[in-house]
């Protein structure tokens, strides 16, 4: 990431109540910058009760650690990795953004955890749309997320373990308050990455 988007960045966090942001009940704050770049602020006060971080995306990605640590592991299915180990998931295919919704029935899969992965400030990771992983970042991370869209653009998958069924995450504006103390974590965040 070169140093003016950084600085932009920085400077969007100190002014935020500029902006229109979003949560996403996975358990961050977004920003779009363009339709295919966002902020991702990570802050486990805006998780949906209940809600699952296990899933894939409609698009690929490139995810760029601006501050804090971002953390997750990747799973696959057994054709992927026939000798490892598997649990029993639910799995449903879901209508992306607003008016999220199940599009079909709930079926179960077999996933195996892989080992986590930690990012820190500077480093980058991809993901592939079909990519199941399980997003469990610091609070206050900041991430910059760049997205090369395919032809389904609305859809993905999400898993969870248990007798429940799919919670939506649905994204909704944030409050201020939620703008406020969500970036205040993360300038907190911030300025420690830079100290160290």
């Amino acid at each position: 990431m070169d140093s003016f988007t950084y600085l932009l960045i920085e400077a969007i966090l100190k002014s935020p109540h500029e902006f229109k942001w979003q949560v996403q009940g996975l358990g961050m704050m977004r920003l779009y910058l363009s339709p295919a770049v966002r902020i991702h602020i990570w802050d486990s006060s805006l998780r949906v009760p209940g809600v699952s971080a296990l899933h894939t995306h409609p698009w690929d990605m490139k995810s760029t650690v601006v501050a804090g640590f971002y953390k997750q592991h990747r799973y696959l299915r057994p054709v992927d990795a026939p000798y490892h180990t598997f649990s029993d998931f639910n799995c449903v295919t879901i209508k992306c953004g607003e008016g999220a919704c199940t599009v079909d029935e709930i079926v179960k899969v077999q996933l195996a955890e892989q080992p986590l992965e930690v990012y820190s400030p500077g480093q980058f990771y991809l993901q592939r749309h079909d990519e199941i992983h399980l997003s469990c970042p610091e609070d206050g991370t900041v991430t910059l997320v760049e997205r090369t869209f395919l032809e389904d653009k609305d859809h993905a998958m999400v898993f969870w373990r248990g007798k429940r069924g799919w919670v939506d995450a649905e994204p909704r504006a944030a409050t201020r308050e939620e703008v406020e103390a969500v970036t205040s974590r993360a300038l907190d965040t911030w300025f420690v990455g830079v100290a160290q």
